[in-house]
C-alpha cells in the first residue's frame, strides 16, 4: 500500500454503501472493522494482479477472474 497513513476504503462509505443497500450496521466502529477488512481484500488483489482488465476482451474477464479468485495451490490448475 502505497499510503499506509490513508485506509483503502472509508468507514463512511462503508456506512454509505450499508444504507443505501439497506444493511444494518450496529455502530461506526463496526464500519471501521469492515473497512479495514475490504481495504486488505483490496490491497491483496492489488498485490496479485499483473494484468489490466482493460487489455482484455469481454470474453477473457472470466478466467482471469477465476485466476485471481483461486487459492494460491491451484493457480497452475487454472486454465487461462
Amino acid at each position: 500500500m502505497p499510503n499506509d497513513s490513508k485506509p483503502l476504503l472509508e468507514a463512511a462509505t462503508v456506512t454509505a454503501l450499508a444504507v443505501a443497500t439497506g444493511i444494518p450496521l450496529d455502530d461506526e466502529a463496526m464500519a471501521a472493522r469492515i473497512a479495514v477488512g475490504a481495504g486488505t481484500a483490496i490491497a491483496a488483489v492489488r498485490a496479485q494482479v499483473r494484468d489490466s482488465l482493460f487489455d482484455y476482451e469481454p470474453g477473457d474477464y472470466l478466467g482471469t477472474l477465476e485466476r485471481l479468485a483461486a487459492a494460491p495451490g491451484d493457480r497452475d490448475e487454472v486454465v487461462p
